[in-house]
């Protein structure tokens, strides 16, 4: 039955059908209001907590910056001199007003950290002047009635020399009247204090009346622990008198800042007495605040766009507005015309129906992730670490892999079944790992830099036994290997506003394969002999001196336009730069000796204590990662570390017919389309550029959601390897034979020389076409210039610099 449903119900219809639904869920709730679709006003009334053991705040589908006193300063425009105005934060109220304050001042100066109201300064005013300026960056008023003289200043709005415009106000007070009935007048008085604050906003927001400040928001009443609370407290501070204040505040529709209440609400384990909430408690909710007012100004809009909460994302630049028009009308047009017009000569110049269709997939796909990353339609989730989440997903992955478990054709060591199946466990905890956002775990991120080097390992055994055994070292196999590898990191590196270096995977593994092609390239009859050990540690040597002393041509592409990040670049080069030279010399021991060893006559007895010798590896490489002080100082290790660790896992894999004659199908899918895997989840199946988790539906049900989203990302993917490879095979000029439109004039002259009856049949198909814009058509499509590898490349290359020039 399950079989039946599988193949009527194919992965990529399934992906589809989830995708629209979603993109119809999220258009549903899609609003026109800024307000609502930055989710500013989600930042100020929703959210939640996002992991029981940190102090995470999740609002409600955006995701958060954390803000430092560079930040806050550049949000402010901190005064150069005593006289500018306007450019600090006022805080009004009682205790726990004052708290927020302190939140505040320490992210203006440091000297505050210790300081939480205990410092004499209880019931009195305080002021925080930015670090060697004398201008105010901060200040509190202690009013707990809101009645104070300074207080009435403030809300009429009568600013002067010694009181200028802040550009925020917070205004808190509550539990002072229920603390003092008889001197505050009660729940009475604090309504009469609220209303007139209601009253003096509405005015300050009519046109010609004097503001109160850019931003003016309400603390929320406290909510209290009752059993925190001490006797006097707990007598007075009636929860439920608590509850129906903030209900008051929030019917007279004044700027309360809920997501405080929330907060407080439901983290009661952050007060000792009940009342006053720890500092990071207190940090992140000027943290939230500071997201509201700030980022407007303090975040740039381009890309990489990494905070998303208040954010008003950049309309689409001209490329993308040229690539959507191209892909959705240019595209179909060219396929409606075909349809309707075969017989067309210039249509020579166009690639067949079957490749159009694939250039609109491919061109869909980016404009989707366009739509998911750059555009506020779907909701983003900042990523955090959950240990018990991170192996949840790792297991569920081993547990598909194993449950596929089948036998291959023939036991062969390294086969392709199996390095398809190796690419796909590694790029599904590569996944995990992503998502769970799992790098700052030091015992994590050390062995999934190994599997970064497994693949790369793969890179350099893979190409060496091609060139090897195909003795192929043209232009034309290179080519093609490059463009698979790099025409989705390009395109996205266009259409989404990034850098190329940003999915640096790809042109890691584009160079290593340029390295590889050309040390096997010179003195080709050299890789035969024992000259090819030599060459192999010459090629390590000189790639290892012009990684350590800076020889990359950055500086030129730097004056070309092309602004990539050197540092970025030694580093991801540098750390791996031992293993492809290791997966060579096993592919160049296996191609030279490998049949000798098998018949040395002590064989199964290397074979036994080279099992025991990764055995041993694997044990040491995990105690000495773990072992280490951080993650910093095992990238020192890990050039050396890693082909130990990588060797071993090979001769284990292999260790038995059994284990060289089986994988699994789950992961070889998952391996064969590993390379889209990896660079399509950094706007499909993440967002914020990776600094973020995509929802499709609902952000509260993260499981669900991860399930969905998966779907339609592995879909997706599977559509954009088979788009990928057939983009590639037009591009390297690989066209269908049976295609009337396909005919050369090459083979005219072919079947001229051999005689016979070939002539006149060829000439009549060639006459079947109108015959002057056949013959242009055919002139055009397969003028020799063009069919020059090196003039396509330098074309190309062209093409990039400029596109990279204005885009």
């Amino acid at each position: 039955m399950l079989g039946a449903l599988k193949d009527k119900v194919s992965l990529t219809t399934a992906s589809l059908v989830v995708l629209g639904l979603s993109t119809l869920y999220a258009l549903a709730r899609f609003s026109p209001s800024t307000r609502i679709h930055n989710h500013c006003q989600a930042l100020q009334r929703t959210g939640w907590w996002a992991d029981d053991s940190s102090l995470v705040w999740q609002p409600e589908g955006c995701t958060l910056k954390q803000y430092k006193y560079e930040d806050v300063t550049r949000c402010l425009q901190a005064p150069l001199n005593p006289e500018s105005s306007g450019n600090y934060a006022l805080f009004i109220g009682d205790s726990t007003v004052r708290n927020k304050f302190y939140a505040w001042a320490r992210l203006v100066d440091s000297d505050l950290a210790n300081q939480s109201g205990d410092d004499g300064k209880v019931h009195a005013d305080i002021t925080v002047r930015w670090p060697g300026e004398s201008g105010v960056a901060a200040m509190f008023v202690w009013d707990p009635y809101l009645r104070s003289d300074l207080t009435k200043q403030v809300l009429d709005g009568a600013y002067n020399e010694t009181l200028t415009i802040p550009r925020l106000v917070v205004l808190g007070t509550g539990s002072w009247y229920l603390r003092n009935p008889s001197e505050s007048g009660g729940t009475a008085g604090w309504r009469r204090a609220i209303d007139n604050v209601v009253r003096k906003i509405a005015i300050s927001q009519r046109s010609g009346a004097r503001p109160i400040a850019q931003h003016v928001y309400l603390n929320p009443v406290t909510h209290v622990v009752p059993d925190k609370l001490s006797p006097e407290r707990f007598d007075t501070l009636d929860p439920q008198a608590i509850r129906w204040m903030n209900a008051y505040m929030q019917a007279a529709d004044l700027p309360v800042f809920y997501t405080w209440d929330e907060m407080t609400r439901t983290r009661p384990g952050e007060t000792q007495d009940g009342l006053h909430y720890s500092k990071p408690l207190e940090s992140a909710a000027i943290n939230v605040l500071l997201n509201r007012i700030c980022n407007r100004d303090t975040i740039p809009r381009h890309p990489p766009i990494r905070t998303t909460c208040c954010f008003e994302y950049p309309p689409p630049n001209r490329f993308v507005t040229y690539f959507a028009l191209l892909t959705l009308l240019g595209i179909p047009a060219l396929l409606f015309i075909r349809a309707r017009m075969p017989t067309l000569g210039l249509l020579q110049l166009v690639p067949s129906a079957d490749t159009l269709r694939q250039m609109l997939v491919f061109g869909s796909i980016l404009l989707l992730m366009f739509v998911t990353d750059r555009t506020p339609l779907f909701d983003k989730l900042q990523k955090h670490y959950i240990n018990w989440v991170f192996a949840l997903l790792v297991g569920l992955s081993m547990a598909a892999g194993a449950a596929t478990w089948q036998a291959d054709k023939a036991p062969v060591f390294m086969g392709r079944q199996q390095t398809d199946e190796w690419k796909g466990w590694m790029q599904l905890i590569i996944l995990a790992y992503h998502l769970m956002n799992a790098s700052g775990v030091s015992g994590i991120y050390n062995p999934v830099r190994v599997l970064v080097a497994m693949y790369l390992y793969m890179t350099g055994y893979g190409h060496f036994c091609y060139f090897y055994n195909k003795r192929d070292y043209g232009l034309r196999r290179l080519t093609a290997v490059l463009l698979r590898t790099n025409i989705l990191a390009v395109g996205l590196a266009y259409v989404m506003g990034t850098s190329y270096m940003d999915y640096y995977f790809a042109p890691l593994s584009s160079a290593w394969v340029l390295i590889v092609w050309l040390t096997m390239r010179i003195q080709p009859a050299a890789n035969y002999t024992r000259m090819a050990w030599a060459k192999i540690g010459i090629s390590a040597l000189a790639f290892n001196i012009i990684n350590h002393l800076h020889l990359w041509p950055f500086g030129l592409l730097a004056k070309l336009g092309v602004h990539w990040s050197e540092r970025e670049w030694e580093f991801r080069f540098g750390t791996d730069i031992f293993i492809v030279y290791v997966g060579m010399a096993t592919a160049l021991v296996s191609l030279q000796i490998g049949q000798q060893l098998q018949a040395h006559p002590r064989w199964a007895q290397i074979k036994r204590w080279a099992i025991l010798a990764s055995i041993i590896g694997v044990l040491f490489y995990f105690y000495f990662e773990l072992t280490r002080a951080n993650k910093f100082e095992y990238n020192k290790w890990h050039p050396y570390i890693s082909p130990f660790a990588v060797l071993s896992f090979v001769v284990l894999r292999n260790a038995t017919e059994y284990l060289r004659s089986h994988s699994s199908a789950a992961f070889r899918f998952a391996g064969l389309i590993s390379l889209e895997l990896f660079i399509a989840q950094f706007h499909l199946f993440l967002a914020a550029d990776t600094k973020a988790v995509l929802v499709l539906f609902d952000s509260r049900l993260w499981f669900i959601n991860l399930a969905l989203t998966t779907l339609v990302f592995v879909g997706m993917c599977k559509l954009l390897g088979t788009a990928s490879g057939a983009i590639t095979a037009w591009m390297m000029a690989n066209t269908a034979k049976s295609e009337p439109e396909s005919i050369m004039m090459a083979e005219i002259a072919h079947q001229q020389q051999a005689g016979g009856e070939a002539r006149p049949r060829a000439l009549d198909r060639l006459a079947s076409d109108p015959p002057l814009m056949a013959r242009v058509g055919h002139r055009l499509a397969h003028a020799s210039l063009f069919s020059s590898l090196a003039v396509r490349w330098a074309v190309g290359l062209l093409l990039l610099l400029a596109l990279n020039k204005y885009y």
